[in-house]
């Protein structure tokens, strides 16, 4: 349907005077019926309501369109004004909004009150009515400038600002050209200087501001209530929550404070280069945590050699860390590294280019994927191929996909079918129906239903099996249903055979450790040596492997130790063990664990809930949900007292209580305080950085 109405009979319902009413059409135009149904105006119009689409009536009159130009109308068919406008939309209360040509080759908006009478001239390329006032702007010399009125067009803002912005009743936002923002009331008068960078609407009559990325508290007579210190601000009725920035702080093993920066986050890059986010917004810091590049980008993600990826208003470029581009915040998406960068455009597409934003590629693509091996995968008008690394097209976007990928060759599907090219393009396996896969680079993998073949890239087929198998760099491996491991040249010569015991007479085969492999035969546990000679008879309930010469073995439901003489070096007396490391092992008896050597020795004893062993053989203790910490000679370093317990191994570590850090001596003396919310350790510059989160804090505000 004609005029905006995509039903046949479109249901819009209002009310006037308590009455509703609804549009009708017939013919290919519509008119209006009462509630009752009676034809309240005929249906003789192009469209009713307003050029927006919506549909009202206004104290009796509504709009019509007419020759594609619109007027208002009352419900008693008089035409109050004459169809001669572009477009009619009700800005609120009484008025119409309306633009009309003025000249041939000007068109300008005005307002209408109900009675179709010109309240604001038109004069003006928009407006926009808020109560009594009317924010209106004119194109000037290429760009827009607003200004405000009321709606008997005395001007109370001149119009020479960039953007004016209602902010609730009686008060409005004013920029200028420098794009700072002053708070203005409904007269005009301005109530605070230019210096705000943005501004909220009023709640409560306070309104939160922002400028230089923190938040601040202001009243409608332009009053700073909060100075903008602030990373976030709060308004609860009467009262205002604050968020100051975190303190972040640099100190030394003996707790003497370096230097501190705010900041809400932090996060390492290369090069001691530390970014740093300010009220979303972020930076850099040198490694003395000074401020290098003030927080001001939406994004950094660090590249190394002194360039960030940087995005910014949905622009992504890259800069360097002085703050200078060396790709322009110019694309939608930005990835890659020194050697190439993805970059997208909407409604271009793909490319590569260099650092210094120099194009690679000859032309733009649907996708483009990261390097494997050599080339980059593209994808174009659906068809697969690739470019080298100077990003030109070696391989053209016609193949259905590119199934593997190597050094010298790939697997590509080509009309539903298999085959392997070079890197040149150069058909090497011709399509096939059955999948292929690269072993090396002379050598494929043709995947039959019941058989795999290794075949040469000339076509000579070196082994077909249906068994498992497994290739490697330089020979592969079959594994045949009976146990049996061979292992093979790509020439499909035998290299070795390892046959396992007869397991008709084993029940289980494991794996092989130190020479020997655990059995199980007639439900009992023994070990045979790499011939499959019986060494150790199958006589215990459960065994481990073997590790510096001994194996945990388990009888009548104890653990102990043998080793490979058959001999019982450590009775079996505990209720689990671990194995031996460094000459010593974790073991469990009565719920409680504790450390012995290979005589049998407690190094630790039998008193913690666990033990876990760490990489430079000292042992974490944990006893009831603490932590704790002992050196490989069993003496006790730091009681197990914390919730948290990071050995840095320079002679301190981090512990951390009720989600508190501090730093202690080895021995179990304070270092730094167990005040901070984070603690971590710089090795690069030998110090620590804490870290104190803010809370909230209320401000009781003065209700007008």
């Amino acid at each position: 349907m004609r005029g905006g109405f995509s039903l046949l009979f479109l249901l819009i319902t209002t009310f006037c005077s308590a009455e509703s009413f609804q549009i009708f059409e017939q013919n290919g135009k519509v008119g209006i019926k009462n509630e009752q149904g009676k034809v309240v105006l005929p249906a003789s119009f192009e469209a009713l309501g307003w050029s927006d689409g919506s549909f009202s009536v206004i104290s009796g009159v509504t709009g019509y369109r007419s020759n594609n130009q619109w007027g208002i109308i009352n419900l008693s068919k008089e035409f109050v004004t004459k169809a001669e406008y572009e477009n009619l939309v009700h800005a609120g209360g009484d008025y119409f909004i309306t633009r009309k040509k003025i000249n041939p080759t000007q068109t300008k908006s005005g307002c209408l009150n109900l009675k179709g009478e010109i309240k604001i001239p038109f004069q003006y390329d928009g407006i926009s009515i808020h109560g009594l006032r009317a924010i209106v702007f004119t194109l000037y010399l290429g760009h827009y400038s607003y200004g405000l009125i009321d709606l008997q067009n005395t001007v109370l803002i001149p119009l020479k600002y960039q953007k004016i912005n209602p902010l609730g009743t009686l008060r409005f936002a004013v920029e200028n050209e420098k794009g700072k923002i002053a708070l203005f009331d409904s007269e005009g008068k301005a109530k605070t200087d230019f210096k705000i960078d943005s501004i909220g609407a009023f709640q409560n009559g306070y309104s939160i501001l922002y400028q230089n990325l923190n938040q601040g508290l202001i009243d409608r007579d332009g009053n700073i209530v909060a100075e903008p210190l602030f990373q976030q601000i709060k308004i609860m009725d009467e009262r205002a929550a604050t968020l100051n920035h975190h303190d972040w702080i640099v100190l030394n093993e003996r707790n003497e404070i370096q230097r501190k920066v705010q900041a809400d986050e932090l996060f390492s890059a290369p090069e001691e280069v530390i970014i740093y986010g300010y009220s979303n917004k972020y930076g850099l810091l040198d490694g003395a945590m000074n401020i290098t590049l003030a927080a001001q980008y939406d994004q950094l993600t660090p590249l190394g050699s002194g360039h960030f990826i940087a995005k910014q208003n949905d622009k992504t470029g890259i800069i360097r860390a002085d703050n200078s581009f060396s790709i322009p915040l110019m694309y939608d998406s930005l990835s890659g590294n020194a050697d190439s960068f993805h970059a997208f455009k909407k409604g271009e597409g793909w490319a590569l280019v260099d650092l210094l934003n120099k194009p690679k590629t000859q032309k733009q693509y649907d996708w483009i994927g990261p390097k494997q091996k050599q080339i980059y995968p593209v994808k174009n008008f659906g068809y697969w191929g690739a470019l080298n690394l100077a990003g030109i097209e070696t391989i053209h976007c016609v193949y259905d996909s590119l199934v593997e990928i190597s050094n010298e060759q790939l697997v590509v599907k080509f009309k539903n079918q298999y085959g392997i090219i070079s890197t040149n393009e150069k058909w090497l396996v011709s399509p096939q129906s059955f999948p292929l896969r690269l072993v090396n680079d002379s050598c494929y993998v043709q995947i039959q239903t019941h058989n795999i073949f290794l075949t040469k890239l000339s076509g000579e087929i070196i082994y077909f099996t249906d068994n498992r198998v497994e290739f490697k760099k330089d020979s592969w491996v079959e594994y045949l249903p009976d146990g049996t491991v061979k292992t093979l040249d790509y020439e499909g010569r035998l290299l070795s055979r390892v046959i396992p015991p007869p397991l008709d007479k084993l029940e289980e085969v494991y794996q092989e450790y130190e020479g020997m492999r655990g059995i199980k035969r007639d439900g009992k546990y023994g070990f045979v040596d790499a011939r499959n000679r019986l060494r150790i008879a199958n006589r215990y309930d459960a065994i481990g492997d073997f590790h510096e010469g001994l194996a945990a073995i388990k009888l009548l439901g104890k653990w102990g130790f043998l080793d490979k003489e058959d001999h019982i070096v450590i009775n079996p007396n505990f209720q689990s063990v671990e194995s031996f490391k460094n000459g010593l092992c974790v073991v469990r008896k009565n719920n409680k664990a504790g450390v012995i050597d290979k005589l049998g020795a407690f190094i630790l004893n039998l008193q913690y809930d666990s033990i876990k062993s760490q990489a430079n053989e000292k042992f974490r203790l944990f006893d009831k949900n603490l932590i704790g910490l002992a050196n490989v000679d069993g003496s006790i370093l730091i009681e197990p007292r914390f919730d948290f317990l990071q050995d840095l191994d320079n002679g301190f570590a981090i512990v951390g209580r009720d989600k508190k850090f501090g730093l202690i001596h080895i021995n179990g003396l304070s270092a730094i305080p167990i005040i901070y919310d984070s603690l971590s350790f710089d090795s690069d510059n030998n110090q620590y950085l804490g870290l104190r989160k803010a809370n909230w804090k209320e401000i009781k505000l003065i209700t007008n």
